[in-house]
C-alpha cells in the first residue's frame, strides 16, 4: 500500500478492500476498446486493474502530493494518461474524448457538482459507475412519494437510469468514514426536449422549496401572482389541490410546466 495519507481537506476516504474493487470493476466491464475517465484515482486501487484491461484511460487527480506515486505505479501502461487537474474544469470536448466511460469513488465534498458535469456531458457518456455517499444515491435514485423525492432525484432520472448497486460499509475505507457509502451505476436515456426547460427547473426548485408546504404555497407568489391562480394552473393539471411536491411525478412537473407557461405569457 502507498504510504500516501489521506486529506481530510480534500474528503478523500481510500478504498481498500479487494472484493469491493472487484465488484466494481465487473460493474465497468473494461474492455480495450473503452476510454474510461476515472475521477481522483488516488492511490490508484481502481486504476490499476482498469489499466490492465487494455482500455484507454484517463486518470484525472487534483492533489498533486499524489502523482508521482501515481506515475510511478502506471509507468508500465501506455494505455494510461494521468492529468493533474480538478476534474469539475476537465472539458472532454478539448481531450477529442467523443464517447467514455465513467468510475470513480468520489469525494463526499464535491459529489454533486460531478452529478451536474455527468448531466453536462450526457451526450458523450456510455456509462458510469461511481462510490458515493449512500444518503446521496437514495435521493438520485428516489422515487415519487418517497421520502428522498427531490430536485435532484428529476434532474438525473432525466437523463439517466439510476440504480443503487450495493451498499459499502465503512470498515472498507481509509479512513472509515462516518457514514454508509452505495456503488450507483448510471445509463443514459435517450433524451426527449424538454419543453421550457430553464422555466421547468424552475418549478421543480420552487415547489420543494419548503416541501412540508403544499404546491400552492410553495408556487405563490414565488412562480405566479397569487394562492387563487396557483390553484387553478394545479387543477388545470388535475392535480390535488393540497398535493405537495413530493407526491408529483417527473410527468407532472412538466405538465405543470407548460400550464404555467400559458398564464405568464404576456
Amino acid at each position: 500500500m502507498s504510504p500516501y495519507h489521506p486529506k481530510k481537506r480534500l474528503g478523500q476516504h481510500f478504498l481498500k478492500s479487494e472484493k469491493i474493487i472487484s465488484r466494481i470493476i465487473k460493474l465497468v466491464a473494461p474492455s480495450p476498446a473503452d476510454t474510461i475517465i476515472e475521477i481522483g484515482p488516488g492511490r490508484g486501487i481502481l486504476t490499476l486493474p482498469l489499466a490492465k484491461s487494455g482500455a484507454s484511460v484517463i486518470a484525472v487527480e487534483f492533489d498533486r502530493d499524489v502523482i508521482g506515486y501515481l506515475r510511478k505505479l502506471l509507468a508500465s501502461y501506455p494505455n494510461v494518461r494521468l492529468i493533474h487537474t480538478d476534474f469539475l474544469t476537465f472539458h472532454p470536448v478539448t481531450e477529442h474524448i467523443t464517447t467514455c466511460t465513467l468510475v470513480g469513488n468520489l469525494p463526499y465534498n464535491i459529489t454533486s457538482p460531478v452529478l451536474e458535469w455527468v448531466t453536462t456531458y450526457h451526450d458523450i457518456i456510455q456509462k458510469a459507475v461511481f462510490m458515493m455517499q449512500k444518503e446521496v444515491a437514495q435521493r438520485i435514485s428516489a422515487s415519487p412519494g418517497s421520502k428522498n423525492w427531490s430536485p435532484i432525484s428529476i434532474f438525473m432520472q432525466l437523463g439517466f437510469s439510476v440504480e443503487i448497486c450495493f451498499d459499502v460499509a465503512p470498515e472498507h475505507f481509509q479512513p472509515p468514514p462516518k457514514v454508509m457509502s452505495a456503488v450507483v451505476s448510471l445509463i443514459p436515456k435517450k433524451l426527449s426536449p424538454v419543453p421550457h426547460r430553464e422555466l421547468f427547473e424552475q418549478v421543480v426548485r420552487t415547489a420543494f422549496r419548503q416541501r412540508r408546504k403544499q404546491l400552492v404555497s410553495n408556487l405563490s407568489p414565488a412562480l405566479v401572482p397569487d394562492k387563487e391562480t396557483a390553484r387553478r394552473i394545479i387543477s388545470e393539471a388535475n392535480l390535488n389541490e393540497q398535493v405537495r411536491a413530493e407526491q408529483l411525478s417527473m410527468e407532472d412537473f412538466l405538465r405543470l410546466t407548460e400550464i404555467i407557461v400559458t398564464y405568464t405569457i404576456s
